[in-house]
């Protein structure tokens, strides 16, 4: 087992950056940040090993400080515009120290929060926690400080269209099975029209895994402007995002 004291106190993992763009015209509207550890095979093995020896917290935390430090270290990068998405568990939104880390850790970055964008992680073992009080105090904290939040993989997770219309993200991304087979899935695309007209106006919706021409297609057909997928380009080194261009 991977002993997560250690990792975490050398800090043996990087990020890797998949953008999300604008499908009309394929500009990048911003970068989610997603962890790789070479010891450990996954992300998610990565996450259920911090999970059971009580170092999430810790992990998730140290990941969110790691990716902003090295994303807007580069000048040109920081006066982009560009956003900065990041994954976020809701159990560490749920945790009383979580604005405490935000004050202290991310105090330089302030400046920069109506660019940072929180991805509330959709894992269906984390479901009680979007009913934490601190949970809900510490989400309308992080809006109230100028962050900005997204709903992950909804369609797959936790979230419910309660949880949508309630807290109202700034995002939402639409999990891969919605985007897979679109051009021969007549419901698939029906969910995705629904989705795109209740977005119009106040939520930005981006559709998640799009790996194939045709379903970048039909998505474009039904209101939906903004997707990421291997398609569109596989996530890459931080310093190959603008040497190697997009794709």
């Amino acid at each position: 087992m991977t002993t997560m004291e250690n990792l975490i106190t050398q800090q043996d993992f990087y990020h890797l950056f998949q953008p999300v763009l604008h499908l009309a015209d394929r500009s990048v509207l911003g970068y989610e940040a997603l962890i790789r550890c070479d010891a450990v095979r996954s992300p998610d093995l990565l996450f259920k090993a911090a999970a059971e020896q009580n170092k999430l917290f810790e992990l998730d935390t140290l990941s969110v400080y790691s990716a902003i430090a090295a994303f807007f270290a580069d000048k040109k990068r920081k006066e982009s515009g560009e956003y900065l998405f990041l994954n976020v568990f809701p159990s560490s939104l749920a945790d009383g120290t979580f604005p405490h880390f935000i004050e202290k850790a991310l105090r330089d970055y302030l400046v920069l929060a109506d660019r940072i964008v929180f991805e509330i992680n959709e894992t269906v073992t984390e479901a009680e926690s979007w009913d934490d009080a601190n949970f809900i105090g510490n989400l309308r904290w992080l809006r109230e400080s100028g962050f900005l939040v997204a709903f992950d993989d909804v369609g797959e997770g936790a979230t419910t269209l309660r949880k949508i219309i309630e807290i109202a993200p700034d995002m939402i991304k639409l999990d891969r099975f919605f985007g897979r087979d679109l051009q021969v899935d007549a419901e698939k695309r029906k969910m995705l029209k629904l989705f795109a007209e209740y977005c119009k106006d106040n939520t930005l919706l981006i559709l998640e895994g799009i790996e194939e021409t045709e379903d970048l297609m039909q998505a474009q057909q039904l209101g939906v402007a903004l997707g990421q997928g291997f398609l569109l380009s596989k996530p890459k080194r931080l310093a190959d995002l603008y040497s190697t261009g997009v794709p």
